[in-house]
């Protein structure tokens, strides 16, 4: 016995099918799974996953040279993927000679390494062609940065926590 007073039928159960959507209706939207790597989708160790993209990074900086378009993006990648702490420590490392092997002769890092950084993809725009699309102009007036002279109500709300007063 189902726990429910009106029982809906089959029919009216998967009516709202007849509005599903085809995926040639929707926009053309930007692809983001490059941040979503199939080698770690069951990863629990960020470390290794982060050391794992600077290390294609290194590689593809050691073959193709630091302002290959291919390389930059990977760094890109490397820097929005990976925080701040782990990126100056194993910056000292290069610094140090750590990664010469890998960085100036293009060695791979280890026998089985794969390489697996991509092109810029010209069709289907992934996040960091996305990203080198955009238009970055301001969208505020050089006034909008004195926001706690022009908007003083906003300043005591967000700041200071008080509650605005309604009149």
């Amino acid at each position: 016995m189902w726990p429910y007073k009106h029982e809906v039928s089959h029919t009216e159960r998967f009516q709202s099918r007849k509005y599903k959507l085809k995926r040639e209706d929707f926009p053309a939207l930007p692809h983001f799974s490059d941040f979503e790597m199939p080698v770690f989708q069951n990863a629990t160790d960020k470390t290794h996953q982060f050391i794992m993209y600077y290390y294609q990074w290194l590689h593809c900086a050691g073959n193709w040279g630091e302002e290959h378009s291919m390389c930059k993006k990977m760094r890109w990648f490397v820097e929005k993927t990976t925080p701040e702490w782990y990126m100056e420590k194993w910056e000292e490392r290069r610094a140090l000679g750590h990664f010469d092997y890998t960085l100036l002769y293009g060695l791979r890092p280890w026998k089985e390494f794969e390489p697996w950084y991509t092109p810029v993809k010209k069709n289907r725009k992934g996040a960091y062609e996305f990203w080198q699309d955009r238009n970055f102009e301001p969208l505020y007036t050089p006034d909008a940065v004195l926001w706690k002279e022009h908007a003083p109500i906003l300043h005591d709300m967000f700041v200071k926590g008080k509650k605005p007063v309604e009149e």
